[in-house]
C-alpha cells in the first residue's frame, strides 16, 4: 500500500567529470555550477509548501555524480532542505559518490552533514575494463575509497557492479563479485549492461564494434551473481538488489512499491498519488527559470486505472516478496481476475510465479527473465 504519511527525496546532480561510454542519464561533463545549487535550494523552497504535512525518511542524491559537489555547496543544500521539509531523524540519506571523490577528508565532511549511506559507482574490478567503460578510478582506488568511508563512520554502504560488459568473461565477473564481498559493504546492487541510443558505447553497437558476452556466458554471469552474493550474506531482495539484513534500500523500495517521492533537478521524476512528473531536462531553463523566480517547466501525466495496475504488478515483482492477493484488492476495489484472468494461473503452470499464503512472487526462473513475465501484466 502507498504510504501517503512519509515522502522521499531525490535531489539531482546533474554533473559529471567525463561521461562514461554506456550511461543515458541526464547529466553534463563539467564541473559543477554554483548558479545551480542556488536553482536547486530555489526549487526546494518553491515546491516544500505542499508538502508540510510529510514527514520525509528518505533523500537520496543522486546524478550525474553527486560527489562533485564541493562541501560547502553540499551543506547549503542540507541547509536548505531542513529548513524546507520535516526530514525524520531516523532518515536515511543516500549520495552517490565517485571512488575517486571519496577522500577521508570529504567522507568526513559528508558524514557532518548526515549523510548515512554512501553508494559507489565501481562496477567492476578489472581495470582494463574500467578504462574501456571510461571510469576514472582503478580497482584499488575503489577499494581504497570504500574503506575510507567506513573509517569515516559511514557504515551504510552499498556498491554498482555490471555484468555482460565488453570483454568480459565468465570468470572477470566471478573475481569481481568475491573481491567485492570482502569489502566492508552491506548492499550491492548488480546490473546487467544494457545499449542505451545515444552513448559511445550505441554507436559502437551499430558499427559491429562492441563485442559482447553470448548467451551462454551471460547466463552464467547471472547464475553466478545468485550464487555467490547470498553465500556472503547479500540476499537477493530484489532482480538487481542484495543487502545484508536490516541494509534494504529504504529510497528504491519506495519506487517499488510506488510510495510517494519528490525529485527536484533538471530530468528529475516525482510521483505523487496518482500523478508522475518530471522537470524537463536542460540545465540552463532550469537556472533561467528559478532564478526568476517560478519554477523549471515540467511534464506531468496522471496514470490512468490500468496504467497504474501495471505498475503496481511490475514494481512488485521485482521485489523478492511479490504481493498479495489481498492487498491488491484493497487497493483496487476488485479482484486480480477482473484484471488478468487466468495470467497468475499460467505463469504459475510455467514456473514463473509462485503464490503462498496469498503472496504472488516470481520464482528464480522467472526473475531470470523477468522482462517476459511483466509482459504478461501489460492492460494497455
Amino acid at each position: 500500500m502507498t504510504n501517503n504519511k512519509t515522502l522521499g527525496l531525490y535531489i539531482h546532480i546533474p554533473f559529471c567529470r567525463s561521461k562514461c561510454g554506456y550511461c543515458d542519464f541526464y547529466s553534463l561533463a563539467g564541473n559543477t555550477d554554483e548558479r545551480y545549487v542556488q536553482a536547486l535550494c530555489e526549487e526546494i523552497r518553491l515546491r516544500s509548501p505542499q508538502f508540510r504535512n510529510r514527514i520525509c525518511d528518505s533523500v537520496y542524491f543522486g546524478g550525474g555524480t553527486p560527489s562533485m559537489l564541493s562541501s560547502e555547496s553540499l551543506s547549503v543544500i542540507m541547509d536548505t532542505l531542513h529548513q524546507c521539509f520535516s526530514i525524520d531523524r531516523q532518515a536515511e540519506i543516500t549520495m552517490e559518490m565517485n571512488p575517486c571523490d571519496m577522500t577521508a577528508d570529504y567522507l568526513s565532511a559528508v558524514k557532518g552533514m548526515g549523510i548515512n549511506r554512501v553508494s559507489a559507482g565501481v562496477q567492476t574490478n578489472n581495470d582494463t575494463l574500467l578504462s574501456f567503460l571510461g571510469r576514472r578510478h582503478t580497482a584499488g582506488e575503489a577499494a581504497a575509497a570504500i574503506r575510507h568511508a567506513y573509517r569515516a563512520g559511514i557504515h551504510n554502504i552499498s556498491l554498482d557492479l555490471m555484468y555482460e560488459l565488453p570483454g568480459q568473461t565468465v570468470k572477470d565477473f566471478e573475481k569481481s563479485l568475491l573481491w567485492a564481498v570482502h569489502l566492508p559493504v552491506n548492499h550491492m546492487s548488480v546490473y546487467s549492461l544494457i545499449i542505451e541510443e545515444g552513448t559511445r558505447f550505441g554507436q559502437l553497437m551499430r558499427k559491429g564494434l562492441l563485442q559482447r558476452p553470448n548467451e551462454l556466458e551471460s547466463w552464467q554471469m547471472y547464475q553466478a551473481m545468485c550464487r555467490i552474493l547470498p553465500h556472503y550474506g547479500l540476499e537477493r531482495y530484489e532482480i538487481s538488489s542484495f543487502a545484508r539484513k536490516g541494509y534494504r534500500s529504504r529510497h528504491n523500495m519506495k519506487y517499488w512499491r510506488l510510495d510517494d517521492y519528490l525529485g527536484l533537478g533538471p530530468a528529475a521524476c516525482s510521483r505523487i498519488g496518482h500523478m508522475r512528473f518530471e522537470d524537463v531536462p536542460g540545465i540552463r531553463q532550469y537556472i533561467r527559470a528559478l532564478l526568476s523566480g517560478q519554477l523549471p517547466p515540467e511534464e506531468k501525466t496522471e496514470l490512468s486505472v490500468y496504467e497504474e495496475i501495471e505498475e503496481y504488478c511490475f514494481m512488485h515483482l521485482r521485489m523478492r516478496e511479490g504481493f498479495s492477493r489481498k492487498a491488491f484488492e484493497e487497493r483496487y476495489g476488485n479482484p486480480m481476475e477482473t484484471y488478468y484472468k487466468d495470467t497468475v494461473e499460467v505463469l504459475k503452470r510455467q514456473k514463473l510465479l509462485r503464490e503462498d499464503e496469498g503472496m504472488i512472487h516470481m520464482t528464480p526462473h522467472g526473475a531470470a527473465i523477468g522482462n517476459y513475465v511483466f509482459e504478461q501484466f501489460l492492460l494497455t
